[in-house]
């Protein structure tokens, strides 16, 4: 037990600061969970090198996924970026126009019909 006498304070601060970036690393990994990065990955970086991967992991972090409560309607595009289904039929196979099923020839660019 000699080396608490030559560092007096160094252990018990050392457990502390074990527990502190052990806490913080969990954080680190269950927000880029959150935010579909690897959660494993950067939550080892934290806890092995925090002065380095913390400062890191705050700057290149993605946004937070979109994630309503239960019980809300889900959220809604803006307007102006609704794109109609396609139309059920056919399709000219060169330019991709919708075509009348007993067209012989695609009506925009004159390319016979596959069918």
């Amino acid at each position: 037990m000699i080396l608490p006498m030559l560092f007096p304070g160094f252990f018990p601060g050392f457990g502390l600061g074990f527990i502190i970036v052990a806490l913080i690393a969990v954080w680190v990994g269950s927000d880029a969970n959150k935010r579909g990065m690897n959660g494993i990955a950067w939550g080892i970086g934290v806890f092995l090198l925090c002065i380095v991967f913390l400062p890191i992991y705050l700057i290149v972090r993605k946004p937070l996924l979109a994630q309503q409560p239960y019980g809300y309607p889900p959220v809604q595009p803006p307007p102006g970026t609704y794109t109609p289904p396609p139309q059920a039929g056919h399709f000219c196979s060169n330019c991709g126009t919708h075509i009348d099923p007993a067209a012989r020839f695609c009506p925009n660019c004159g390319k016979p019909s596959s069918s």
